[in-house]
């Protein structure tokens, strides 16, 4: 009888560890806490649609990044979808990247990419800093104007607080 009641009582013991260890694995990976993100992007007050908005640290923040929908409409996420961004103060870039099409031709060799834009929009060359371009880069171009794409230049910044955010951005060509 008595090995009987060591055998519950190993068994129950064995039983409270394992429960024990189950539920401190159970929470996840803890991340630090952020605040809702949201906004609308215009050009001159039309909607921009599938511009990536992110929102650069000035401080010990994570990045936070976001995509415009067919209205303008972005929602930040730093961590989890949606989780919006860490409280402080950021840089802002914003870029809408053309899309590759069949029927327009790529281009060539004879001229690199760097020419066909600078024809194109007047942006001579422009690379974003810290991006490194062959003179032969076929990479998609940026359709905002070159000021809202680099990283050092920009002069769009957003204050996030504790709270819900909606930070909207009208750009300007």
């Amino acid at each position: 009888m008595e090995g009987k009641v060591r055998g519950q009582r190993g068994l129950l013991l064995l039983a409270a560890c394992i429960l024990g260890l189950a539920s401190g694995c159970s929470r996840g990976r803890q991340y630090p806490p952020t605040h809702s993100v949201s906004g609308v992007v215009t050009v001159e007050g039309q909607p921009v649609a599938d511009a990536i908005v992110s929102f650069l640290p000035e401080n010990e923040q994570y990045p936070a990044n976001g995509r415009t929908d067919a209205s303008g409409r972005y929602e930040l996420t730093s961590f989890t979808r949606g989780d919006g961004a860490m409280e402080g103060s950021f840089r802002v870039t914003i870029v809408k990247y053309e899309e590759e099409s069949e029927d327009k031709p790529a281009v060539s060799a004879e001229k690199p990419a760097a020419e066909a834009e600078s024809e194109e929009t007047g942006n001579e060359g422009y690379v974003p800093s810290g991006m490194v371009v062959s003179e032969y880069d076929t990479g998609p171009k940026n359709l905002l104007p070159k000021q809202y794409a680099d990283q050092q230049k920009t002069s769009l910044t957003a204050t996030v607080r504790a709270d819900q955010n909606t930070i909207d951005f009208d750009l300007s060509k």
